[in-house]
């Protein structure tokens, strides 16, 4: 994970471009979704506030953490707190005063950030692509614009194959959780993160070649896509544990934020950073990945060539300092 990490230091001009855009689009969203959603969002908040939701959670974290966990009694208060909620969500007051109108909306502004916040990621992996293979770095902004093709196409490949995974571990989990809750009246916390925690980096793993082959590859973004998925399963344990490491790293940067911060606006940012600086880094070693696997040579830090900009103005800086 050495290597990764030095080529992520070594393009932090591009992880800050990257975050900057998607903070703005994660900022944009939650504006239009408070927007839509602001007198249920007022409500919804009332309510956790009344139930004593967060208390809920953070004091179940901190048993976990402490060692003194009781699950009969953590079934218990969920099932109470499950029942409140269940009364109070008639309160609601709902856009366009329907039920079915305000799922359609919320899963149009999911697709929408989704398709939106990947649009970066073309123009980041071939500046990566381009340091790795040259030790070059051609701007930003360049990539974005030329790219504008490859993007659009790699982004909505990825919203079509991907989005329904994610919905069906959401689902799964979450039914599994119920089921297993109602049924055995058991812990199921810990079982159930484990279980979801596997099945997103697993789906992260399977298309962890898709974007280093649409970049490395020119010709059909279509037919590299597929090369892409086809290919990380020959390197995929590889992958696997790299990527596993980073998200529960996530995942810890999460509950420490829900933990100690208490403005909510705060601890969406704060969590928002820290997750895109790591899918960042994420990027980085599937791509270094990518090339071990092509058996190809590659650059993962600096390295002064001569005959290169880097190098000319290098040295023009050095001869005006003599």
């Amino acid at each position: 994970m050495i290597k990764p990490l030095v080529l992520a230091s070594c393009n932090w001009k591009v992880l800050i471009k990257s975050i900057v855009y998607q903070m703005l689009l994660l900022a944009l969203i939650v504006a239009l979704g408070y927007l839509i959603f602001g007198n249920a969002v007022d409500d919804a908040v009332t309510i956790i506030h009344d139930n004593n939701v967060s208390d809920f959670v953070v004091e179940s974290i901190n048993s976990v953490i402490d060692g003194d966990f009781d699950s009969r009694q953590f079934a218990t208060r969920l099932s109470e707190l499950i029942a409140e909620l269940r009364k109070s969500i008639s309160s609601i007051r709902l856009p366009f005063g329907g039920v079915t109108m305000s799922y359609v909306l919320f899963c149009v502004i999911f697709v929408v950030y989704r398709l939106f916040v990947s649009l970066t990621d073309v123009a980041a992996a071939c500046q990566l692509e381009e340091f790795m293979t040259s030790n070059a770095e051609r701007p930003f902004s360049w990539f974005v614009i030329k790219k504008q093709g490859v993007t659009w196409k790699f982004v909505l490949l990825q919203t079509v194959f991907v989005l329904p995974v994610d919905i069906l571990i959401v689902v799964g989990c979450m039914g599994f959780y119920v089921l297993f809750l109602l049924a055995f009246n058991w812990w199921t916390v810990i079982p159930v993160v484990i279980i979801a925690v596997a099945l997103y980096v697993f789906r992260l793993t399977a298309f962890s070649f898709t974007l280093p082959s649409v970049v490395c590859n020119e010709g059909s973004v279509r037919r590299a896509f597929k090369q892409g998925l086809a290919r990380s399963m020959l390197r995929f344990w590889s992958v696997f544990w790299q990527t596993l490491v980073v998200v529960c790293l996530m995942l810890a940067t999460s509950v420490l934020c829900m933990m100690f911060i208490g403005n909510a606006i705060v601890k969406t940012a704060v969590s928002s950073l820290v997750n895109f600086v790591l899918f960042f880094y994420i990027k980085c070693i599937n791509m270094v990945e990518y090339f071990r696997f092509d058996n190809r040579p590659f650059f993962y830090k600096r390295v002064e060539i001569e005959g290169t900009d880097r190098y000319n103005r290098k040295m023009a800086r050095r001869s005006k300092a003599k």
